[in-house]
């Protein structure tokens, strides 16, 4: 896979590599990001997240995309660079909190940067929601359904285990989703789900 699969335009790779280049200063300090995925950080985590921004619905004014256990701001600082105005970051770790308040600061953002558990979100308050590498299908589900408005979606890529939290996920939930091939990796999927369903006994 080349640099820019996606096609970026060359003042949004900027923001990009800076964004790189600060996660990479920052990593020294705080454990941000898995040491092992470093080598490889444009692809594992940047790529990664970009690939999820057509997945997303058509922003509309005083809606919010909710990306919950940010982190290192994977996916949902990459889709703010990448223009959307509507995500919400939320993140437990103060540390991170900061990280991403400075990645906001450096890249003039318009992005908010919430300091929570996804658990103490709103209910019913988001268009869409992001998780990426934060916990298992099932929990995800569990956890993001409360805070989706009517019609709302969730968004999780997940890597090679994707098939095997499906199972479990569907031992609880009747899901209605579309699964889409992620283009970082031949064994990683994106679940799109659309509804959700509590099995009865």
């Amino acid at each position: 896979m080349g640099e820019n699969p996606l096609g970026f335009n060359k003042e949004i790779i900027k923001k990009l590599r800076l964004y790189e280049k600060l996660l990479i200063n920052w990593q020294k300090k705080f454990n941000l990001v898995s040491n092992n995925s470093m080598c490889d950080l444009w692809n594992r985590h940047i790529i990664d997240s970009a690939q999820l921004l057509s997945l997303l619905p058509k922003e509309k004014k005083n809606k919010i995309t909710y990306d919950i256990g940010s982190g290192a701001g994977f996916p949902g600082m990459v889709l703010a660079i990448l223009g959307r105005k509507d995500i919400v970051l939320c993140e437990s770790n103060t540390k991170k909190c900061l990280f991403l308040k400075e990645v906001s600061r450096n890249l003039q953002l318009d992005v908010i940067i919430d300091n929570i558990r996804a658990e103490s979100l709103p209910k019913s308050s988001g268009c869409a929601v992001l998780a990426r590498a934060v916990a298992p299908l099932e929990k995800l589900i569990s956890i993001s359904f409360p805070i989706l408005e009517a019609g709302g979606i969730a968004i999780f890529p997940k890597g090679k285990s994707w098939n095997k939290e499906l199972r479990l996920a569907q031992r609880t939930f009747l899901l209605e989703f579309d699964l889409v091939k992620s283009i970082t990796s031949e064994l990683s999927y994106i679940f799109v789900i659309k509804k959700v369903e509590k099995k009865i006994g």
